[in-house]
């Protein structure tokens, strides 16, 4: 009979993210793994099926924990434009605080992976489509508001916004000036308003 490996998941899962974060899909070798979870082997693929699955699992693990910034956002802002402003203002601190230039799991597997494999190009896809939704529902509401202009549709805001959103966390990996980020925070919201 096999025996059964205990091991506490939610510390395995903060593990293997750090170190796909810090390597990359294609630097991080099994052994990477291993070290770094304190897993054997055969205990990683029996507990999470394969090196892609596993770095799936993480990138899932690290979508929720951002996703609660846009959640926060959306239950403090009194407007859409509020919102948006506070996304984006809500990951001010981790990008600042980002000392070694990690920059955003998801944006480094969009640039390493998004051509490489088609289950993370379908994630990435439906993670992209969840937070366009997001931007283009605000921009919407906004727009019915009188607050964001109408000189475009709310679905191309949104994509400005996103790209925009994008771009912001891209010049964060090298720029910590929290006051040059707050002026690219600015400019990209006064495109809409």
């Amino acid at each position: 009979m096999p025996r059964i490996t205990e091991f506490n998941e939610e510390k395995v899962l903060q593990n293997a993210m750090y170190v796909f974060w810090e390597k990359g899909y294609n630097g991080t070798s099994m052994q990477d793994l291993v070290d770094a979870t304190g897993l054997n082997r055969s205990s990683i693929y029996n507990s999470f099926g394969s090196k892609s699955e596993l770095y799936r699992i993480t990138l899932s693990r690290y979508q929720r924990e951002t996703g609660g910034i846009f959640q926060k956002a959306l239950i403090k802002a009194k407007t859409p434009l509020e919102a948006i402003r506070l996304v984006f203002e809500g990951f001010l601190p981790e990008i600042v605080g980002d000392d070694k230039g990690k920059g955003c799991f998801v944006m480094n597997c969009k640039a390493e992976m998004g051509n490489q494999d088609r289950d993370i190009k379908e994630w990435l896809l439906d993670t992209q489509e969840q937070t366009l939704s997001t931007f283009q529902n605000l921009i919407r509401e906004g727009q019915e508001q009188g607050i964001i202009n109408k000189k475009q549709d709310c679905r191309s805001y949104a994509y400005f916004v996103f790209n925009a959103f994008q771009g912001f966390r891209m010049t964060g990996i090298l720029i910590k000036d929290k006051k040059v980020l707050q002026q690219i925070i600015d400019n990209t919201l006064t495109v809409i308003t």
